[in-house]
């Protein structure tokens, strides 16, 4: 591939995975607009829509119309403000749709990995293409007549969130000696897709119909069909061969003999360069392909069965950790409008604060790489001193894992001071909250990924984490009942405040533990014991 065509696919996979992969989680904007625009209003009666009206004419000096032809009273202003009559039953319909299409967002996420080897990476995009592009025009039809569209517009594009990021994650094989530069810049774009709703508001504030501010989105999903047809490959990026082993290191993963986890070997070092010398026998000579495996101390894909590290505890503590960081900041996206009504009844700023939300997440795209690289750091440098001091692997691994302590527990840490801040209907704890819970979304994604690679096999890694991307979502459908029971009354704030303190201290349970050696080494020794146990009876 040409440099200019691959710069050309560098940047706009990146607009891609900005503008469509992560844009549910601009819910407080799009929230704004669905009320404003009436969609699923008529599940209120006029008696509902009367208090809310005067509630928001008393504060803002608003008035109430006339009833119009559908006998639904509407919100005007001296300010030619939009609809924004509403009831407690539209608010959680509304939520209702976005937490399905949070499911929808990671409930899949298993399964794409294999057909974009089995089917290729064209047909997967044009399948892709196929469901960004429905969802959209759905969503450019969504009106107030037309209510129920809502559901499959946002299933539709959540659907194609995953595989879309997927997808692109492939293009940093074009740029082998920027592969891991690439995959965070990529996932900082997730994050910061967030705020795309937020740009597409303020033309909805500036007059723009809402038609033809979500038909924006259809022109840019149909670009999508000519640069799967004609830029991107049909099966696969072939790797950059360029560069790929001009530096004095390259990374081996393997998995060292009844330990966990990941190392490195150097390129000058004998094993490698054995290797290199007979990799073209290394497939058809069984007997010198397990000489190199002993010398490198590879075991077999075999070897370890998925169970082990599926049912760890070590992992299951990590999976809850994980579900519990992305529920949490589901529910907050969710909710963050229910707060900002018990601060205000100022129509205007509560749009400011669901504004402001949106466009800190555009920081994801520089912020996320930061937890990748604080990860990275922590591990490198303990792993240098560990094989410094000691060359013992179980010894090393035991190194890693400590270190994996400080970039997960200030992680927690930036949840602990966004619930500390729902305890407080105060705007300065919106504003604290925002900026905590943005920091949260941008790095607790790669490092409870990172995490994975480093501590369970190299071989279960894929698997691994499609099955906690699929747990997170299962776990994803408890933020309507949660988000019913806070909107049930201003009492019920508390309890559901102080109930996601409690599971909130539970999670905080896996990244202390890390630091407790004692634990760490039963843990290790458990899983080396069955593991080895496994390993001879194979033999």
């Amino acid at each position: 591939m040409r440099p200019a065509t691959r710069q050309f696919v560098l940047w706009y996979g990146l607009f891609e995975t900005f503008i469509f992969t992560g844009n549910i989680f601009g819910w407080t904007s799009l929230h704004y607009m669905l009320k404003s625009e009436g969609i699923y209003e008529s599940v209120c009666g006029d008696k509902q829509l009367i208090t809310n009206a005067t509630s928001w004419n008393d504060s803002k000096d608003y008035s109430v119309s006339e009833l119009d032809e559908n006998k639904n009273f509407v919100v005007s202003s001296k300010l030619e403000a939009r609809n924004y009559g509403t009831c407690d039953r539209q608010d959680s319909i509304l939520n209702l749709a976005y937490t399905i299409g949070s499911f929808c967002m990671g409930s899949t996420s298993f399964m794409w990995g294999f057909l974009l080897d089995r089917w290729g990476l064209r047909i997967v995009r044009l399948i892709i293409n196929g469901l960004v592009t429905s969802g959209c025009i759905l969503l450019s039809l969504t009106i107030r007549e037309t209510s129920f569209l809502l559901f499959p517009s946002l299933i539709l594009m959540c659907l194609a969130g995953v595989p879309l990021r997927l997808a692109n994650m492939q293009i940093a094989d074009l740029f082998p000696e920027k592969r891991s530069t690439i995959i965070t810049l990529y996932s900082g774009a997730f994050s910061a897709s967030a705020s795309v709703f937020v740009f597409i508001k303020y033309g909805y504030d500036a007059g723009l119909p809402w038609e033809w501010a979500c038909f924006l989105l259809v022109v840019l999903s149909v670009l999508m069909l000519p640069v799967t047809l004609f830029v991107f490959p049909a099966d696969k990026f072939e790797v950059e061969k360029k560069g790929l082993f001009s530096g004095k290191e390259m990374e081996v993963s393997s998995v060292a003999p009844c330990v966990w986890g990941t190392f490195n070997y150097i390129m000058d070092e004998p094993p490698f360069k054995r290797i290199q010398q007979k990799s073209t026998k290394f497939e058809s000579n069984i007997h010198r392909a397990k000489e190199i495996d002993k010398q490198v101390s590879v075991d077999s894909t075999k070897t370890v069965p998925l169970r082990e590290s599926l049912f760890s505890v070590s992992y299951l503590l990590h999976q809850y950790w994980f579900c519990w960081l992305l529920l949490y900041t589901i529910i907050y996206v969710g909710t963050l409008h229910l707060w900002s009504e018990r601060i205000t009844t100022d129509r205007d700023e509560d749009a400011f604060f669901s504004e402001l939300y949106g466009l800190f997440q555009v920081t994801g795209l520089f912020l996320a790489p930061i937890g990748g690289i604080f990860m990275d750091w922590s591990i490198r440098r303990v792993t240098k001193k560990s094989k410094d001091d000691n060359p013992d692997s179980a010894t090393t691994m035991l190194s890693v894992i400590r270190s994996c302590f400080w970039p997960m527990f200030l992680t927690t840490m930036l949840e602990v001071i966004a619930q500390i801040c729902k305890f407080f209907n105060e705007r300065i704890a919106i504003y604290v909250s925002i900026v905590a819970v943005t920091l949260l979304r941008a790095f607790f994604l790669s490092i409870g990924t990172a995490y994975l690679r480093i501590r369970f096999p190299a071989e279960h890694f894929n698997k691994l984490l499609g099955i906690m991307s699929t747990m997170s979502a299962i776990a994803s459908l408890f933020q309507f009942p949660l988000f019913l029971w806070e909107a049930s009354s201003p009492k019920s704030v508390l309890y559901v405040n102080v109930f996601d303190s409690i599971l909130l201290a539970i999670a905080i349970i896996h990244p202390v533990l890390l630091i407790i050696t004692p634990v760490q080494k039963y843990f290790l020794k458990e899983e080396r014991s069955e593991k080895c146990e496994h390993k001879t009876i194979e033999k």
